[in-house]
């Protein structure tokens, strides 16, 4: 039981940070960019568009070595 749920929240933590990082990371980017060469809000919303894809890319990731994990786990 314990073992599921230390799983469980280091699964969850993973998705948290894959999700925030990018997206805060881009978002301020795209917004500093904006500032400087005055095309609000189209360089934000370019950052946030990118920081989906990169998402979406890192969570796939996760998750099918997590299936791995999983499965390993309740052999």
């Amino acid at each position: 039981m314990k073992k599921i749920l230390l799983f469980s929240f280091s699964f969850i933590g993973k998705i948290g940070f894959s999700v925030a990082i990018p997206l805060v990371a881009f978002g301020l980017i795209g917004r500093w960019l904006d500032k400087k060469f005055d095309t609000a809000p189209y360089l934000f919303l370019l950052g946030l568009a990118i920081a989906t894809i990169i998402v979406y890319f890192i969570l796939r990731k996760i998750v099918k070595e997590t299936i791995k994990e999983f499965e390993k786990m309740n052999k």
